[in-house]
Protein backbone atom coordinates (compact mmCIF):
# COMPACT_ATOMS: atom_id res chain seq x y z
CA UNK A 1 0.00 0.00 0.00
CA UNK A 2 1.14 3.38 -0.95
CA UNK A 3 0.22 4.87 2.80
CA UNK A 4 2.34 2.50 4.36
CA UNK A 5 5.60 2.66 1.95
CA UNK A 6 5.21 6.89 2.61
CA UNK A 7 5.31 5.67 6.44
CA UNK A 8 8.23 3.54 6.68
CA UNK A 9 10.09 6.32 4.10
CA UNK A 10 9.27 8.94 6.66
CA UNK A 11 10.11 7.11 9.84
CA UNK A 12 13.37 5.33 7.94
CA UNK A 13 11.93 2.24 9.16
CA UNK A 14 13.52 0.07 6.00
CA UNK A 15 16.75 1.66 6.66
CA UNK A 16 19.32 -1.13 8.07
CA UNK A 17 20.23 0.09 11.37
CA UNK A 18 16.35 0.02 12.06
CA UNK A 19 15.88 -3.71 10.92
CA UNK A 20 16.25 -5.96 14.02
CA UNK A 21 16.48 -9.50 12.94
CA UNK A 22 14.20 -10.61 10.00
CA UNK A 23 10.68 -9.86 11.27
CA UNK A 24 11.01 -6.16 13.09
CA UNK A 25 12.13 -2.57 12.23
CA UNK A 26 12.74 0.13 15.55
CA UNK A 27 11.92 3.45 15.58
CA UNK A 28 13.37 5.18 18.66
CA UNK A 29 11.35 7.83 20.31
CA UNK A 30 10.65 9.57 23.29
CA UNK A 31 7.20 8.91 24.41
CA UNK A 32 4.75 11.91 25.35
CA UNK A 33 2.69 10.62 27.97
CA UNK A 34 3.24 8.62 31.64
CA UNK A 35 1.99 5.17 31.22
CA UNK A 36 1.39 2.61 33.92
CA UNK A 37 1.08 -1.40 32.98
CA UNK A 38 -0.40 -3.66 34.53
CA UNK A 39 2.58 -5.36 36.10
CA UNK A 40 3.45 -2.10 37.41
CA UNK A 41 6.07 -0.59 35.61
CA UNK A 42 5.62 2.88 35.06
CA UNK A 43 6.90 4.62 31.80
CA UNK A 44 7.17 8.46 32.58
CA UNK A 45 7.05 11.26 29.51
CA UNK A 46 10.46 11.41 28.00
CA UNK A 47 11.72 8.34 28.45
CA UNK A 48 13.10 6.76 25.08
CA UNK A 49 10.99 3.81 23.97
CA UNK A 50 11.44 1.77 20.56
CA UNK A 51 8.42 1.14 18.84
CA UNK A 52 8.15 -2.02 16.85
CA UNK A 53 6.94 -2.67 13.60
CA UNK A 54 6.52 -5.78 11.45
CA UNK A 55 9.12 -6.07 8.62
CA UNK A 56 6.92 -5.89 6.10
CA UNK A 57 8.76 -7.11 2.94
CA UNK A 58 10.15 -10.38 4.87
CA UNK A 59 6.50 -10.57 5.90
CA UNK A 60 5.44 -10.81 2.23
CA UNK A 61 8.48 -13.02 1.54
CA UNK A 62 7.89 -15.91 3.80
CA UNK A 63 3.78 -15.97 2.09
CA UNK A 64 5.63 -15.90 -1.19
CA UNK A 65 7.67 -19.41 -0.81
CA UNK A 66 5.11 -21.64 -1.76
CA UNK A 67 4.86 -22.65 2.48
CA UNK A 68 1.39 -23.84 3.25
CA UNK A 69 -0.47 -21.36 5.80
CA UNK A 70 0.22 -23.62 9.07
CA UNK A 71 4.36 -23.76 7.79
CA UNK A 72 3.79 -19.98 6.91
CA UNK A 73 3.20 -19.43 10.61
CA UNK A 74 5.61 -21.19 12.38
CA UNK A 75 8.11 -20.03 9.69
CA UNK A 76 7.37 -16.73 11.28
CA UNK A 77 7.28 -17.33 14.57
CA UNK A 78 10.77 -18.55 14.76
CA UNK A 79 11.49 -15.38 12.76
CA UNK A 80 9.78 -13.14 15.59
CA UNK A 81 11.60 -15.44 18.28
CA UNK A 82 14.98 -14.84 16.47
CA UNK A 83 14.03 -10.81 16.24
CA UNK A 84 13.39 -10.77 19.92
CA UNK A 85 16.12 -12.67 20.74
CA UNK A 86 18.87 -10.49 18.69
CA UNK A 87 16.78 -7.27 20.27
CA UNK A 88 17.79 -7.88 24.12
CA UNK A 89 21.57 -8.64 22.58
CA UNK A 90 21.35 -5.20 21.40
CA UNK A 91 19.89 -3.76 24.28
CA UNK A 92 22.09 -5.04 26.82
CA UNK A 93 25.15 -3.37 24.94
CA UNK A 94 26.20 -0.28 24.79
CA UNK A 95 24.26 1.61 21.63
CA UNK A 96 21.04 2.77 20.65
CA UNK A 97 18.89 0.71 22.79
CA UNK A 98 21.14 0.81 26.17
CA UNK A 99 18.82 3.02 27.98
CA UNK A 100 15.24 2.13 26.05
CA UNK A 101 12.92 1.59 28.98
CA UNK A 102 10.42 -0.62 26.65
CA UNK A 103 8.87 -1.42 23.48
CA UNK A 104 5.20 -0.51 22.14
CA UNK A 105 3.62 -1.95 19.25
CA UNK A 106 -0.33 -1.43 17.93
CA UNK A 107 -1.29 -4.36 16.08
CA UNK A 108 -4.60 -6.20 16.04
CA UNK A 109 -2.70 -9.81 16.99
CA UNK A 110 -2.72 -8.69 20.74
CA UNK A 111 -3.76 -11.70 22.03
CA UNK A 112 -1.50 -13.69 20.51
CA UNK A 113 1.36 -12.44 21.48
CA UNK A 114 0.49 -12.16 25.46
CA UNK A 115 2.47 -15.48 25.07
CA UNK A 116 5.91 -13.63 24.74
CA UNK A 117 5.60 -11.24 27.26
CA UNK A 118 4.01 -8.64 25.72
CA UNK A 119 1.10 -6.65 27.92
CA UNK A 120 -2.04 -4.54 26.80
CA UNK A 121 -2.54 -0.67 27.62
CA UNK A 122 -6.51 -0.64 27.42
CA UNK A 123 -7.39 2.60 26.23
CA UNK A 124 -4.35 3.48 24.63
CA UNK A 125 -6.21 3.83 21.33
CA UNK A 126 -8.88 6.77 20.51
CA UNK A 127 -9.91 5.02 17.29
CA UNK A 128 -9.22 0.97 17.82
CA UNK A 129 -11.71 0.02 14.84
CA UNK A 130 -10.61 2.12 12.45
CA UNK A 131 -6.80 1.23 13.44
CA UNK A 132 -7.56 -2.52 13.07
CA UNK A 133 -9.69 -2.04 9.82
CA UNK A 134 -6.54 0.20 8.60
CA UNK A 135 -4.45 -3.15 9.51
CA UNK A 136 -6.68 -5.75 8.25
CA UNK A 137 -6.42 -4.31 5.02
CA UNK A 138 -2.66 -3.97 4.83
CA UNK A 139 -2.15 -7.60 5.78
CA UNK A 140 -4.63 -8.50 2.93
CA UNK A 141 -2.48 -6.94 0.72
CA UNK A 142 0.93 -8.65 2.06
CA UNK A 143 -1.00 -11.59 2.25
CA UNK A 144 -0.93 -13.33 -1.56
CA UNK A 145 -4.71 -14.45 -1.18
CA UNK A 146 -5.54 -10.83 -0.71
CA UNK A 147 -7.17 -12.09 2.22
CA UNK A 148 -6.64 -12.09 6.22
CA UNK A 149 -7.30 -15.35 7.68
CA UNK A 150 -9.85 -13.78 10.06
CA UNK A 151 -9.58 -14.43 13.49
CA UNK A 152 -13.12 -13.27 14.64
CA UNK A 153 -13.56 -10.61 17.00
CA UNK A 154 -10.40 -10.75 18.38
CA UNK A 155 -8.71 -9.35 15.39
CA UNK A 156 -11.44 -6.59 14.67
CA UNK A 157 -9.80 -4.01 17.20
CA UNK A 158 -6.21 -2.92 17.44
CA UNK A 159 -4.28 -2.61 21.04
CA UNK A 160 -1.24 -0.48 22.04
CA UNK A 161 1.09 -3.50 23.76
CA UNK A 162 4.17 -2.83 25.43
CA UNK A 163 7.47 -5.01 26.16
CA UNK A 164 9.13 -3.79 29.35
CA UNK A 165 12.92 -3.72 28.72
CA UNK A 166 13.12 -6.27 32.35
CA UNK A 167 10.69 -8.24 30.73
CA UNK A 168 12.80 -8.54 26.90
CA UNK A 169 15.74 -9.27 28.81
CA UNK A 170 14.41 -11.86 31.85
CA UNK A 171 12.80 -13.72 28.80
CA UNK A 172 15.41 -13.72 25.57
CA UNK A 173 18.67 -12.61 26.71
CA UNK A 174 21.27 -14.84 26.59
CA UNK A 175 22.28 -14.57 30.04
CA UNK A 176 18.41 -13.85 31.36
CA UNK A 177 16.26 -16.57 33.69
CA UNK A 178 14.96 -18.21 31.38
CA UNK A 179 17.47 -18.84 28.31
CA UNK A 180 19.50 -20.28 31.38
CA UNK A 181 16.78 -22.59 32.33
CA UNK A 182 16.69 -23.47 28.54
CA UNK A 183 20.21 -24.45 28.05
CA UNK A 184 20.63 -28.21 28.17
CA UNK A 185 22.55 -29.61 31.72
CA UNK A 186 25.70 -29.68 32.28
CA UNK A 187 27.63 -33.39 32.18
CA UNK A 188 27.71 -35.27 34.93
CA UNK A 189 31.62 -36.19 35.48
CA UNK A 190 32.43 -39.83 34.65
CA UNK A 191 32.42 -42.11 37.37
CA UNK A 192 29.51 -40.43 39.58
CA UNK A 193 27.17 -42.70 41.49
CA UNK A 194 24.87 -41.04 43.27
CA UNK A 195 23.26 -38.79 40.28
CA UNK A 196 22.23 -40.63 37.61
CA UNK A 197 23.24 -39.41 33.77
CA UNK A 198 21.80 -36.09 32.44
CA UNK A 199 21.03 -38.59 29.30
CA UNK A 200 18.90 -40.37 30.98
CA UNK A 201 16.82 -37.38 32.48
CA UNK A 202 14.92 -35.60 29.16
CA UNK A 203 15.71 -31.93 29.34
CA UNK A 204 12.21 -29.59 30.02
CA UNK A 205 12.35 -25.80 28.40
CA UNK A 206 11.10 -22.84 30.16
CA UNK A 207 12.09 -20.41 26.84
CA UNK A 208 9.01 -18.61 25.45
CA UNK A 209 6.64 -19.84 23.78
Amino acid sequence: MLCDRAYRLLWGLDRPEARVGLALCVKIERTRRHVTLPDGTRIRRGDRVGVLHLNNARVADVHLNGLPARLVGLEFRRWFLASLHELARLAEGPGTFADVKAFTAITIFHRGLARFGFQIEDGALVFPALVGAYQRALLACLHPAGVLRDRGEDCREARRLWLTRAALLARYSASGPRSRAAAPPRAKRAGSKRERSSEDVPSRSHSAT
